[in-house]
């Protein structure tokens, strides 16, 4: 019987590698538009997210938010108004302070020893701040120059033509009348010469404008939240479902409501922005022809305050109101018709 030998090899046997098996692809994960915004963290990454929401909301419905602009321009143009007027008007009595003030002229009967007592009288009044005595001659010289008597007609006047007589000045020009009333009782003192109607019209003019224009800003203030709430109703409208959407893919309440808190803030200031410009611009050329009317010729040597003078104050405390209009507006809306 044939046996068959087999020969065993004895080069190693190949080290056979195990197929590669693929994991299979794990599906991309979903950007969540989660933030922690619960805790206050607002992050700037978004920013350009609200801002193109914020504006995409204004042009869908840019009838309203036109409107809404509109009115809170109108709203801070009174602001803006009322309180270049106020600041003038204060300027003006500034002015009269230091350079219109009472003057007293005294009795001839009165003595050297009398005069100067009536001098200390009025120099220790609360309101007086300085008073000066002007002697006949000197007032007679005062008389001339401000006439333009240039050809010496007046010089040629016996000195005791005019009273002797006290320039007074006063700490607060609104306080005039009642220092007037007090002097006019004062020994020796024969009449009193002051500016009191001008004082009170200005005066009167600034109460009214203050009480017209915070009644009329207070108005139109409501009015532009009312306006600027039913503008982000409606762009809450158009977007419920988008909202909804958000919610349940993990947006958080502020994620969603920043947009149009945004869209306060930037009606806000194109409504501060517009009656800025205008004023500015016009400010200067106003108040030109203001000194030029008729209307007004006894003011045109009283200094009114320029736009370099008012605008850098209440520019910014104009944009700043606009700014909290419409953050109010967004507020309510939000409050009333954004359930999130």
């Amino acid at each position: 019987m044939n046996s068959t030998t087999t020969k065993k090899s004895t080069k190693p046997a190949k080290h056979i590698k195990p197929p590669k098996i693929k994991s299979p692809r794990q599906p991309k994960q979903q950007k969540s538009y989660s933030t922690n915004y619960k805790s206050g963290d607002f992050k700037f990454r978004n920013i350009k997210y609200y801002l193109a929401e914020t504006f995409r909301n204004i042009v869908r419905n840019k009838i309203m938010s036109l409107t809404s602009v509109a009115t809170v321009a109108a709203c801070l143009f009174i602001v803006i108004f009322s309180y270049a007027i106020g600041s003038n008007v204060n300027h003006v009595l500034s002015y009269l302070e230091t350079s219109v003030g009472i003057t007293v002229f005294v009795d001839d009967e009165l003595d050297v020893q009398q005069v100067d007592q009536l001098y200390h009288e009025i120099l220790d009044m609360g309101n007086v701040t300085a008073v000066t005595f002007i002697p006949p001659q000197e007032a007679l010289e005062n008389l001339a120059e401000a006439l333009g008597d240039t050809h010496g007609i007046l010089m040629s006047l016996e000195p005791d033509t005019l009273r002797r007589s006290f320039t007074v000045e006063l700490a607060d020009i609104r306080e005039q009348r009642e220092t007037v009333e007090y002097i006019a009782e004062l020994f020796g003192v024969h009449s009193i010469s002051e500016a009191a109607g001008v004082t009170d019209t200005l005066i009167t003019l600034n109460n009214f404008v203050f009480a017209f224009s915070f009644i009329v800003m207070l108005i139109l203030g409501i009015l532009a939240i009312v306006i600027i709430t039913n503008t982000i109703k409606l762009t809450v409208n158009n977007r419920r479902n988008e909202i909804i959407i958000m919610k349940y893919v993990g947006a958080t309440d502020w994620f969603i409501k920043w947009p149009f808190v945004i869209e306060g803030i930037v009606i806000g200031i194109f409504g501060a922005a517009i009656p800025i410009a205008i004023i500015w611009i016009s400010y200067d050329g106003i108040m030109d022809s203001l000194r030029d009317s008729q209307i007004i010729q006894m003011f045109t040597e009283m200094p009114f305050r320029s736009a370099s003078e008012i605008f850098p104050i209440v520019a910014p405390v104009v944009v700043i109101l606009g700014v909290g209009i419409g953050v109010l507006g967004s507020i309510s809306a939000m409050r009333k018709y954004l359930s999130v």
